[in-house]
């Protein structure tokens, strides 16, 4: 059994250009870091140094020898080889950049930064479960590098999933370096999203029933269609970076009831990484393009990822 405060042991696996951040993370004091790995030399150099973890250059074997928890903090698509190594080890992984045959190979994985776990996500929740019909929702999201536009688009999708309920018609408006707009039809409403580089945070907006939202980092403000405030209020840090977050939870002990909760968060994982690689999609293709025949692309049944009845 683990004592209080005891750090948590923490592999992790981080490309160069996503160096900054993961040092930001790790020198969490609730995390022990043990074993560091990197495709590239200096950044496996820099972070044994600092935390004075042992080095590693293949992601298989630091999945083999990871007790716990490993962080795969990297953009580039997982080789067939190194998703069936990371499918087979009994540890909890938290990956960055994930695509929809990432996490259909790898059941067990956990994604970061993760919308739910973000102070502006949960505030977002809050709001929609009490604003009424949603007529148009906006999703916009700043990541710090270009290399950073998968989270950004998976959090932006996460939102958008979480307003507007089941989609899958999706349009890219237009793409360039650093950039990705899109609009999608959701059961409750009409959304965009766009997803760009600059100061990290996000910014969500709801019109509709309730008035108009804005939920942003560090406030929330909401007015009525007669002018009248129902909140303004500002958002507190609460010190937990989402990526931080998930790492710390990836290991701690689920009771057994809890099988329900795992299989609800896993279909949303799905939903968020099939609508992303739609997106994605439609930016390429320049046509609308549909997440149900993503799914089906992959022999997933759309119908089996839809939010349960309560």
């Amino acid at each position: 059994m683990r004592r209080p405060f005891e750090a948590r042991e923490t592999s992790v696996f981080v490309e160069a250009g996503r160096l900054e951040r993961a040092r930001r993370v790790l020198s969490d004091p609730r995390l022990r870091v043990t074993r560091v790995g990197s495709d590239d030399a200096r950044t496996r150099r820099s972070l044994a140094e600092e935390f004075h973890a042992e080095p590693f250059d293949d992601l298989r074997q630091l999945a083999v020898i990871t007790p716990s928890v490993l962080w795969i903090d990297r953009g580039e698509p997982l080789g067939e080889a190194e998703r069936e190594a990371l499918a087979d080890e009994d540890i909890a992984i938290v990956a960055g950049a994930c695509t929809l045959p990432f996490l259909l190979a790898v059941p067990q994985c956990e994604t970061a930064p993760s919308f739910r776990r973000m102070q502006s996500g949960r505030a977002l929740l809050g709001v929609a479960e009490a604003f009424g019909r949603v007529e148009v929702f906006q999703a916009a999201v700043a990541v710090p590098t270009e290399g950073h536009l998968a989270e950004g688009l998976r959090v932006a999708a996460a939102s958008c999933l979480a307003v507007l309920g089941p989609i899958d018609l999706v349009t890219a408006l237009g793409s360039r370096s650093g950039t990705l707009t899109a609009t999608v039809i959701g059961a409750r409403g009409f959304g965009t999203l766009a997803v760009g580089t600059g100061a990290e945070a996000a910014s969500f907006a709801l019109v509709g029933e309730g008035g108009i939202a804005t939920v942003a980092s560090g406030v929330v403000a909401w007015r009525r269609h007669d002018g009248s405030w129902v909140e303004e209020t500002r958002l507190d840090p609460d010190g937990i970076e989402p990526t931080v977050q998930t790492l710390l939870e990836a290991t701690a002990p689920r009771e057994a009831d809890a099988a329900a909760g795992d299989s609800d968060r896993r279909r949303f994982r799905l939903r968020i990484a099939a609508l992303a690689d739609t997106i994605r999609l439609s930016a390429r293709t320049g046509h609308r393009e549909s997440v149900d025949a993503m799914l089906r692309g992959f022999e997933v049944d759309p119908d089996e990822l839809l939010p349960p009845t309560r």
